[in-house]
């Protein structure tokens, strides 16, 4: 996968990754667990069986996951697949970001971020006026998160150990239903990648 340039891009388009700084009692709306988002591995795990989610005993996933750039997780050809422009890339490590966005071909609308977050695992997302549901993506828990009340976002967010995630945004969608599509598709295109120890 080559190597593509960067720039820094501070504005946050009010991702829910971003507000995981503060802290708060409320939770947002839990619902029932849904089906499981597809992945390029084999099976699907029940995220409520074993140990951590993902996380197997002698790695470090939040050290592993720090190593790894947002704009090569995946390559052009997938970016592509994903109906997104690969040469749209943009890095943003400015705050609490650390992620790469890609925009239609042309410039257009919806925008994709691919975000990396090794210092907090989705129990401590602030989703205080969203709402979650939690998922599967592959062998991985998850949670799909919404605007309160819908709005053309949606969050699918993989829960890799306590102190590391992996989230998947997709912003200004036609319809939500379009938004958490591209964003599901995304969860499991990254998902064979992140960092795990073998089994």
């Amino acid at each position: 996968m080559r190597r593509r340039g960067v720039g820094v891009w501070g504005t946050a388009l009010g991702m829910v990754v971003l507000l995981s700084a503060c802290a708060s009692a409320e939770q947002g709306t839990a619902v029932a667990v849904g089906p499981t988002v597809g992945s390029s591995l084999p099976g699907s795990a029940d995220p409520s069986v074993g140990g951590g989610p993902g996380e197997q005993p002698g790695v470090d996933v939040a050290a592993e996951l720090s190593e790894m750039l947002p704009c090569e997780i995946l390559s052009d050809e997938e970016i592509t697949a994903l109906g997104f422009d690969p040469e749209s890339a943009t890095f943003d490590d400015v705050g609490l970001s650390y992620d790469c966005r890609y925009r239609f071909p042309g410039g257009a609308r919806p925008v994709l971020t691919i975000h990396l977050n090794w210092m907090r695992g989705v129990d401590q997302l602030n989703l205080t006026n969203y709402t979650v549901e939690e998922i599967s993506v592959g062998p991985l828990r998850a949670l799909r998160v919404i605007d309160k009340p819908a709005a053309q976002h949606c969050q699918i967010s993989m829960d890799l150990s306590e102190q590391a995630h992996v989230s998947a945004v997709v912003d200004y969608a036609e319809t939500l239903e379009e938004a958490c599509a591209l964003a599901e598709d995304t969860a499991a295109a990254v998902e064979p990648v992140l960092p795990r120890s073998p089994s």
